[in-house]
């Protein structure tokens, strides 16, 4: 994953070399390969490297186009690079990275370009032949973009630190941001920070003359539906896609780590790219798995991982639970720019990635999206519903009498909460909320004031789909894209984390489907689990449970007593007033006592806390003093406004 940054002044002022190069040094930690740097006059970009692939090796970035024009920044990878060459080969002058590829297609399309590019990735695009900077992310937010504007200048980056480094930063907690946090549902277009904005996945943030206005480029097309006349087939189409997925996945210049829970999405990913490279269909050398374990009983991911490694007769790389979990740093000690569970287990991610480091990998491929994109739930309400909404009565209610068998609850109660509830509108559905939903130490003015209550709900379908079931699908989709793109998921380490399942071919496939493809009275991913039927071990294939750590939460925090009590005394999450300080501590006892109820809001509120706590300590002033340790390679070049390419 590279890094990109810029600063643009809309009043044509001259840019600052010496805070482009401030910048740059912001972003040294995500590009350890190389730094270059275009200055126009009015506009400055910069790029850092990490390269991925064979074709990033050769590339030379900002890429100006041949006449001056337009210059790129990309950080991503193309999944359709076939396709793009095959339409832009005229254009493309020898040069076949993704970077030239995606300045060609802006030259020939446009802005109709984007919804071309099929892959991951962040990019900034300025046109001086229209004045223009766009900002892009990919539809699923996995590459992190986030920009500033203060009326005649837009400066932007990949990573928060590097816009917090910049004079007059301004460290203003977004209060909008906590609430989402403390709801575990974020807005993407929300960054930990009032004066800054994170561009949306799937937009495309148009700049100029000190206009700033954000564009949707891709979303799933509610009028197409895909009916075969089997099972079968749809089970083929499934397989064929999530194969490129993977495959796709594997255009890496050397070995790439996959997490292994031994859950159904890890073990199909890492099954299927076993399967690729035993063809000798990708360009990775090698796939090895990282695996987290534990002695807790109710772990139950420890059945698996063994059984999984068994069957590919490979031993992975485990890191146990509970020498990580909870382990708190020290606000002084390190700069933490943003709230992340990931803060309360420090040393986990650092040791997975020093660990890749040693087998020169930089890739390590996830699951996660999988629970969201083929519904992961018992929830029959996408069915229901939409027999409800069809006026289908005869079929609902022998729905509703085969359901209250599966889920074994009455039928008066599967008609209230998976026929009717669904179907009420967003503000009858959040007060119908238990009670417990919300962490009982919130404090409850804060809460009404940023009706948290009702972010708790899924996100709303904003693509426009009819029936209720695509809306409900269309929310849990929009609700993954949010936890990736808002950075809670680790993307730094100089690890690039890669989304199989988050596919774009595939999202769009598994959106279009009839619902009972996916879910069936007693099968939940239905079309997963026939699709992969051969691919992946019978008993991981029928596995009907996911692994839990509530057990290793509650002894780390036992094990971490003292420093827990500490960092509640004088909390600056109740001084901010956003939790109530009594019913805190009332909740920190229980949980130290064993009691597992809202463990993951007592690990939120923490996260919280650490990161309040260290920007108070100059978060900003940490990180560069974290920066200026780091080796670079800088080169800048300086090219007048209709400039050509040194």
């Amino acid at each position: 994953m590279s890094a990109l940054g810029g600063i643009c002044n809309f009043d044509g002022a001259p840019i600052e070399e010496a805070l482009l190069d401030r910048l740059s040094r912001g972003l040294r930690s995500r590009g350890p390969d190389g730094c270059r740097s275009y200055i126009g006059y009015s506009i400055g970009l910069v790029y850092r490297s990490f390269h991925t692939t064979r074709e990033s090796r050769a590339e030379i970035q900002p890429l100006i186009s041949p006449n001056g024009v337009v210059v790129v920044c990309w950080d991503g990878r193309l999944d359709n690079r076939e396709e793009l060459t095959r339409l832009l080969s005229d254009d493309l002058r020898g040069d076949s990275s993704d970077a030239a590829l995606v300045l060609a297609a802006y030259l020939r399309w446009g802005a109709d370009c984007w919804p071309r590019l099929i892959g991951d990735y962040a990019t900034a695009i300025w046109d001086h032949s229209i004045r223009t900077l766009l900002l892009a992310r990919d539809p699923f937010g996995s590459r992190p973009l986030y920009y500033q504007s203060s009326g005649s200048r837009l400066v932007w980056s990949s990573l928060l630190e590097a816009l917090l480094d910049l004079p007059g930063a301004c460290l203003r907690v977004s209060d909008e941001y906590v609430a989402d946090y403390f709801a575990l549902c974020h807005d993407p277009a929300l960054a930990p920070y009032e004066d800054i904005s994170a561009v949306e996945p799937g937009h495309v943030v148009r700049a100029a003359n000190g206009r700033i206005q954000s564009h949707i480029h891709w979303k799933p097309d509610p009028g197409i539906t895909v009916c075969y006349e089997s099972d079968e087939d749809y089970e083929d189409h499934f397989r064929h896609l999530f194969r490129e997925a993977v495959r796709s996945r594997l255009r890496v210049d050397g070995p790439v780590w996959a997490d292994l829970s031994g859950g159904l999405d890890s073990s199909s990913i890492v099954c299927m790219a076993d399967q690729i490279l035993a063809e000798g269909a990708a360009e990775a050398t090698e796939l090895r798995t990282a695996s987290y374990v534990d002695d807790a009983k109710s772990f139950d991911d420890g059945e698996f991982i063994p059984l999984m490694e068994q069957s590919r007769e490979q031993k992975g790389y485990h890191l146990r639970l509970a020498d990580y979990w909870l382990v708190f740093p020290e606000p002084k000690e390190r700069a933490i720019v943003a709230p992340s569970a990931a803060t309360c287990s420090p040393g986990l991610h650092a040791q997975l990635c020093r660990e890749m480091r040693n087998c020169g990998a930089r890739v390590l491929l996830s699951g996660l999206g999988g629970d969201q994109v083929l519904w992961n739930s018992k929830d029959p309400s996408p069915l229901l519903a939409d027999l409800a909404s069809l006026g289908k009565l005869k079929t609902l209610h022998d729905q509703i009498e085969i359901w209250s068998r599966v889920l074994k609850e009455t039928y008066p109660r599967v008609l209230w909460r998976n026929v009717l509830l669904p179907l009420l509108p967003r503000k009858v559905r959040g007060a119908c909320l238990s009670r417990d939903i919300l962490a009982p130490w919130l404090n409850r003015k804060f809460a009404r004031q940023m009706q948290i209550r009702d972010r708790c709900l899924l996100p709303p379908d904003p693509y426009g789909f009819a029936l209720p079931s695509m809306r409900m699908h269309s929310s849990m989709l929009v609700f993954v894209v949010s936890t990736i793109a808002s950075g809670e998921v680790a993307q730094s380490d100089q690890v690039d984390i890669a989304y199989p399942f988050l596919h774009r071919p595939l999202v769009e496939f598994l959106m279009t489907i009839p619902f009972e493809q996916k879910l069936r009275p007693g099968e939940i991913r239905s079309i997963q689990r026939r699709a992969l039927d051969g691919v992946v071990p019978e008993r991981v294939l029928r596995r009907k449970t996911k692994g839990a750590i509530g057990e290793v939460i509650c002894r780390g925090l036992i094990r971490e007593r003292p420093r827990v009590k500490s960092l509640f005394t004088d909390a600056r999450v109740c001084a901010r007033g956003y939790v109530n300080g009594a019913r805190l501590q009332e909740a920190l006892d229980k949980a130290l006592h064993g009691v597992t109820s809202h463990l993951g809001m007592l690990v939120t509120t923490i996260a919280i806390e650490i990161w309040l706590r260290s920007l108070e300590c100059g978060a900003a002033e940490a990180f560069r003093e974290d920066a200026s340790r780091v080796s670079q390679v800088f080169i800048s070049y300086k090219v007048p406004e209709f400039g050509i390419r040194p």
